[in-house]
């Protein structure tokens, strides 16, 4: 029987959604600054089945090894967990579902984040019941280098969603330490045989090389040469 509280007894929590197509390390900063500038008591990272978001139609890795990429990269990692919740669903992931379930489960009072780039934030218009969703949850936005928060930006979602979700939104800001990486360079990295500068744990890349995920090798055939993002 599924517990009534899906990632234990919390107050205080941050949600990571993602498909981790690899994870990196970028991810696993951004995850632990928001932890500690909010004062969490953890952030769960939640493997999405297929995110409704994705429209390059690339096939993404196996749930299972996502899912298992993610536990070896959290290991040791204080305050940062892994759930399977998501994929057990199966289908489309969208964000909503997970919001309502949530608040039903931990009730009004708790302090729940939902955790994005800043690279998703113009998207959020778009996302289904996004009205809702803001009511639900809080937002954590971790500005990505490629992403920056410009004017511009808050003024389509103030026209889009409204002034009161712009200011929501606007004070759900981090101020990070940006980490270059993005996952799609990682998988061009290792499809092309190169060395990984660091961009994954290495029980992470180890797991990749083991299973041939994305075309990598058992080791890398070259190195020297490092795309940037």
């Amino acid at each position: 029987m599924e517990s009534a509280l899906p990632f234990g007894p919390l107050k205080r929590f941050g949600v990571f959604g993602g498909s981790f197509d690899p994870i990196h390390v970028g991810h696993l900063s951004i995850a632990q600054q928001v932890l500690n500038a909010l004062h969490l008591e953890r952030v769960v990272l939640l493997p999405a089945a297929t995110p409704p978001h994705k429209r390059d139609g690339r096939e993404m890795a196996p749930a299972a090894d996502r899912l298992a990429m993610c536990q070896l990269a959290v290991h040791n990692l204080h305050g940062l967990d892994v759930s399977d919740w998501e994929l057990r669903k199966s289908g489309v992931s969208y964000t909503i579902a997970t919001a309502r379930a949530l608040r039903q489960a931990y009730g009004p009072d708790a302090k729940i984040v939902f955790i994005i780039g800043s690279d998703s934030l113009a998207e959020l218009p778009h996302w289904y019941e996004i009205k809702e969703l803001l009511a639900l949850l809080d937002f954590a936005i971790a500005e990505r280098r490629e992403a920056p928060l410009k004017e511009a930006l808050w003024r389509n979602l103030r026209g889009a969603l409204g002034p009161a979700a712009e200011e929501k939104l606007r004070l759900g800001v981090v101020s990070v330490e940006r980490v270059d990486v993005s996952s799609t360079l990682v998988r061009e990295l290792l499809k092309t045989g190169e060395m990984i500068p660091g961009y994954l744990r290495r029980d992470v890349e180890d797991y990749i090389r083991q299973r041939g995920l994305y075309g990598a090798p058992k080791a890398p055939t070259r190195g020297g040469r490092i795309k940037r993002v």
